[in-house]
């Protein structure tokens, strides 16, 4: 499996932004034709629709359509000889995810693909060309240090524009920590209209040579106090982003509304951006840099989320977190800010995403899909079924307990799925609500459970009277930070 490290690249001077401008602009429309002559060789395949083309034959047909040898002679002199081959390759990735959606689409035993899938398209937004491009591995230098800097081949036609030398590479700087090492895989630099921004992508080893993290991190080392593997089981949601329990007792909880109201309030913004728009049109570059600023704000918080999530897990020694299967929460309970928060603001299918990446393969955690049938309607201290579910709060009619919806929820859904007797209380009352504070008194007694709330830059537990909202993290990239080269590199 590949991994791939982000960078910021920074052009060294106005000529050279120009210069990596109208690289990426030729590397886009050479992508642009390349499949303009595929979709347009599907559409004549496909025109008799008396006869239907077997999705193998319409694939190497439309794969056949143009040759790389084709678009590196036309483009040598702009892109250089290497680019216009990976701009080939790069542009068949996407039609072959096109044919196997075909393939399940046409099969009638198949139920998954109900829409006929489109042909992939361009790189073009707004009726403007996506300046991209994408580099061999062995075609570009990436020297990172407290002088990082990015070389990439430049073709003689822009060299000559520009004043290159024969022999001369574009130069840029480049801001940002790699998180893997391994074998070199091809680089991809995109440039940002909106917030006139490049930014490169870098894979990192394939499937016969995956990649590890640069840190020293072990999982082997991990263990219980017992020396026991450990088990545990995630209730993941939009009002609390996860709630955890693991076989040892212990609970976790991430707090998700403060983050959905920061994620309303650009919302409302956009809406009312758009109201102010003209009948013509229908998007502004402030509207694009508010979704993508909104998007980011969410991502940031919930990658940082599963990062805190792992390490808490190891510590514990959970080689095993069970996840509950994603019911359809939207026929019960329907309303705007419902559809916002279960659509746009929880991301389930991203967060999944990620949750089995970084767990499984870079901590060593299996990731369970389970079913949660009837985890949120059952007391996890004496399993009664007569309960009251208000908000976070579940009480129990029939013990007269009362705790925490959520972590009721994953303590539930972990007994369901193990065989193993799960302490779901360490001091004879189940874990209550942190609306105002984590450890709560019940019964004279004191639960730690955690609850974590985002300080846009970290998770961190919100004590009674206190704020959780820290000074931001230095997150400059000048010279003495060690994350960009200040000028040209004299290395």
């Amino acid at each position: 499996m590949a991994r791939c490290d982000t960078f910021e690249v920074r052009p060294l001077s106005h000529r050279d932004e120009l210069l990596l401008l109208e690289l990426l602009d030729a590397s886009a429309a050479c992508n642009n034709q390349v499949n303009y002559d595929r979709r347009q060789t599907l559409f004549e395949t496909q025109k008799n629709e008396d006869t239907r083309v077997p999705v193998s034959e319409l694939k190497s047909t439309v794969k056949q359509a143009v040759t790389q040898e084709e678009y590196r002679q036309q483009y040598i002199q702009t892109l250089g000889s290497a680019a216009p081959q990976q701009l080939v390759q790069k542009n068949w990735e996407p039609w072959k995810s096109y044919f196997a959606l075909l393939s399940k689409y046409r099969d009638p035993d198949n139920n998954k693909v109900t829409d006929s899938p489109s042909p992939p398209g361009y790189w073009k937004e707004d009726g403007n060309r996506t300046p991209r491009t994408v580099i061999r591995n062995d075609q570009y230098t990436l020297e990172l240090g407290n002088r990082s800097r990015l070389e990439i081949p430049v073709g003689m036609d822009l060299k000559e524009k520009y004043g290159l030398g024969y022999h001369d590479r574009l130069r840029l700087e480049v801001a940002g920590q790699p998180r893997w090492t391994g074998k070199q895989g091809r680089l991809e630099i995109v440039y940002d209209r909106d917030t006139e921004t490049f930014t490169a992508h870098r894979n990192v080893g394939d499937e016969d040579n995956p990649p590890s993290r640069r840190d020293s991190y072990q999982p082997t080392l991990a263990t219980t106090g017992s020396g026991e593997e450990g088990v545990a089981a995630v209730d993941i949601g939009a009002n609390n982003l996860a709630a955890v329990t693991t076989s040892q007792g212990d609970h976790r909880l991430y707090h998700g509304r403060p983050g959905f109201h920061t994620f309303h309030e650009h919302t409302e913004r956009i809406a009312e951006l758009q109201s102010i728009l003209g009948d013509d049109e229908w998007s502004s570059k402030q509207i694009r840099l508010m979704y993508h600023q909104r998007g980011e704000q969410r991502n940031h918080a919930m990658d940082a989320l599963i990062r805190d999530l792992a390490e808490w897990l190891i510590g514990r020694g959970v080689t095993e977190l069970i996840v509950g299967a994603l019911g359809d929460v939207r026929k019960k309970h329907w309303s705007a800010t419902v559809n916002e928060k279960t659509d746009l603001f929880w991301a389930h299918g991203r967060f999944r995403r990620r949750l089995n990446d970084v767990l499984e393969f870079e901590y060593g955690i299996t990731v369970t899909e389970k079913s949660e049938a009837g985890t949120s309607s059952m007391c996890p201290a004496c399993e009664g079924k007569n309960v009251h579910r208000s908000g976070d709060l579940l009480q129990c009619h029939a013990c007269g307990r009362e705790g925490h919806s959520d972590i009721a929820g994953s303590a539930n859904l972990l007994r369901k799925h193990t065989a193993e007797s799960i302490v779901v209380e360490s001091s004879g009352s189940m874990a209550r609500p942190a609306a105002t504070g984590e450890n709560t008194k019940v019964d004279g007694h004191q639960i730690q459970v955690p609850c974590l709330e985002w300080n846009d830059h970290a998770w961190t537990v919100k004590h009674d009277g206190l704020s959780t909202k820290e000074a931001p993290a230095n997150q400059s990239t000048s010279h003495e930070t060690g994350n960009v080269a200040p000028g040209v590199s004299d290395d």
